[in-house]
């Protein structure tokens, strides 16, 4: 019990560095991209509910984590891999659908959908590599 909080809060904690550095990366090479955000389908940002953009890190890797536990023994190959196919699977199973229904009900772009289909993937990929490091497949 005690080895899976550790691994989740360490996955969190990385998820959630990973996800800040990909937000700066994107404002800084994805300027007009980000200008989208300025959209009135958006919050502006507030104390209120900034929480929960740091927060997600740590909810997505329960997730991941009982994902991982259930289903662990499908993924062979080497930390890196099993941890991409996690990612891959995240990506297809649980953002895809979600993005597609996010895509046909509010005015945003593709090219937004698919930095947030690439960045999940990337979470997931995070945080399959400390669960299949820390609590390999039986």
């Amino acid at each position: 019990m005690k080895k899976d909080i550790i691994s989740i809060l360490l996955a969190g904690v990385l998820v959630l560095l990973v996800s800040m550095g990909m937000l700066y990366m994107a404002i800084f090479f994805f300027p007009t991209l980000m200008e989208e955000y300025y959209n009135a389908v958006f919050r502006s940002s507030s104390f209120e509910t900034d929480w929960l953009f740091y927060a997600h890190p740590f909810v997505l890797s329960i997730a991941l984590r009982w994902f991982w536990e259930r289903y662990k023994d499908l993924f062979k190959g080497s930390v890196l891999l099993r941890a991409l196919e996690v990612a891959l699977v995240y990506g297809v199973v649980a953002m895809i659908p979600v993005l597609w229904l996010t895509f046909s009900a509010i005015d945003i772009s593709f090219v937004m959908i698919s930095t947030w289909l690439v960045y999940g993937i990337m979470q997931a990929f995070v945080a399959g590599i400390v669960f299949a490091s820390m609590k390999p497949g039986a």
